[in-house]
């Protein structure tokens, strides 16, 4: 046999002995998940990397990072479960993404074996805002309240009592008194959303009732009129320049500032330099109740994923208690289940408990709607800058934009 004969021959075995070891190799590693994951704080490598360990090679959970911007992550999300794209096994769905989602039938049915162990110890703003009409449609996963967060002792200095409910007159006064500020944190592109939502509901009014093209409407009421009172409020005595996703730099940078902002901002590297000295206490009320913005994360299936059983199971494991546990004392994410704030290990590596869960029981959601993000549009086009907030005539001006947005109109 000449010499290229040989090496032909030679090829041919290297080929059958690589196919040969990493046919079972690659068998052992199952199927791959793609967990597409938003901008939140979670260490989603590890906690994918400890339910691939405990699948037993049947997958592998693989992480990719949706896009931080609001529009962005929505137009994407939309846009690839619209053209039947399979290439996602699991989303973090925003709970403002989830009335939306089920309208359009882009996830896969919770299996209904599923139900209950989802749905079990859920608290009952988290489990509503993961379903539908009365069904549950994603996992409910980590539920945020916002929290008052301060350094040292600048309440007490702004004359604050943070053993009861500040109202947002008393914290913008004592923040003024101080020459400090009152950051806002935005996350998620939903802050001022969120804020104006929250405002509404402190003062006894509702932002938005109904899933359909003419839902009932709130801005234009007295409520509505309170809530722009406290932006109004807020810019006139230049206290910041609202919701940013650079706030809690902002904060740390002001001895005498305050920052609203939800309870994972704990873990934000921004704070790493004043974490020791961070205090915090529930939400500033308007009236006489602390009704703080709740925003969060369920875990779906799209309808054309091609693991759906995987899938589920996958998520079973991300919605365990051991899981809900890691989420809480490493990225301060409030876990979806009340029954989570009961675990030793929370209990004794997660001082904001208390406070995270009272806020999560009297905090109010988005509203569920499928049109929620032409609301959110509305709400920046009407109510930023916040310099332009007027008590008398944004509520009216804000609601008329938002009927013309859901109505299907143009802005």
């Amino acid at each position: 046999m000449s010499s290229r004969g040989v090496m032909r021959v030679m090829a041919a075995l290297v080929l059958v002995l690589l196919a040969a070891c990493g046919g079972p190799a690659q068998r052992d590693q199952g199927i791959t998940l793609r967990w597409y994951v938003g901008p939140d704080r979670v260490d989603a490598d590890s906690l994918a990397e400890t339910c691939t360990a405990a699948s037993d090679g049947e997958y592998t959970v693989k992480v990719v990072r949706l896009p931080a911007d609001v529009d962005d992550r929505h137009s994407l999300v939309v846009r690839r479960l619209a053209a039947e794209d399979d290439g996602i096994d699991i989303l973090s769905v925003d709970s403002s993404f989830t009335a939306e989602l089920a309208a359009g039938q882009y996830l896969a049915p919770v299996p209904e074996d599923l139900k209950a162990s989802f749905a079990q110890d859920v608290f009952p703003a988290a489990l509503g805002a993961a379903s539908v009409d009365g069904s549950l449609v994603v996992a409910p996963w980590w539920y945020d309240p916002y929290l008052l967060w301060y350094r040292g002792n600048t309440a007490e200095r702004a004359g604050l009592d943070t053993t009861k409910p500040i109202v947002w007159d008393d914290l913008l006064a004592g923040a003024e008194r101080l020459g400090g500020t009152v950051q806002i944190d935005d996350p998620d592109g939903q802050g001022l959303a969120s804020w104006v939502n929250a405002l509404v509901a402190g003062a006894g009014g509702t932002l938005l009732d109904g899933s359909g093209r003419k839902p009932d409407l709130g801005l234009d009421s007295a409520a509505g009129r309170v809530a722009a009172g406290v932006v109004e409020y807020y810019a006139e005595v230049g206290l910041g320049e609202g919701p940013s996703e650079d706030a809690p730099a902002r904060f740390a940078a002001d001895p005498n500032g305050f920052l609203l902002a939800p309870s994972s901002v704990i873990s934000d590297p921004a704070l790493r330099d004043v974490a020791t000295d961070l205090s915090w206490t529930s939400y500033p009320a308007v009236s006489s109740t602390s009704v703080a913005p709740l925003t969060g994360v369920g875990l779906g299936v799209p309808l054309y994923a091609r693991h759906t059983k995987q899938s589920y199971d996958a998520i079973a494991c991300l919605q365990s208690d051991e899981s809900l546990a890691r989420l809480m004392t490493s990225a301060g994410h409030a876990s979806a289940k009340s029954s989570t704030f009961d675990s030793p290990t929370v209990r004794s590596g997660y001082p904001l408990g208390p406070v995270v869960e009272a806020a999560v029981t009297s905090g109010v959601a988005l509203p569920s709607t499928p049109y929620w993000q032409r609301v959110r549009v509305a709400l920046d086009d009407t109510w930023l800058p916040v310099d332009d907030v007027s008590s008398t005539s944004t509520p009216a001006r804000s609601q008329k934009a938002v009927r013309t947005l859901v109505g299907g109109g143009l802005r």
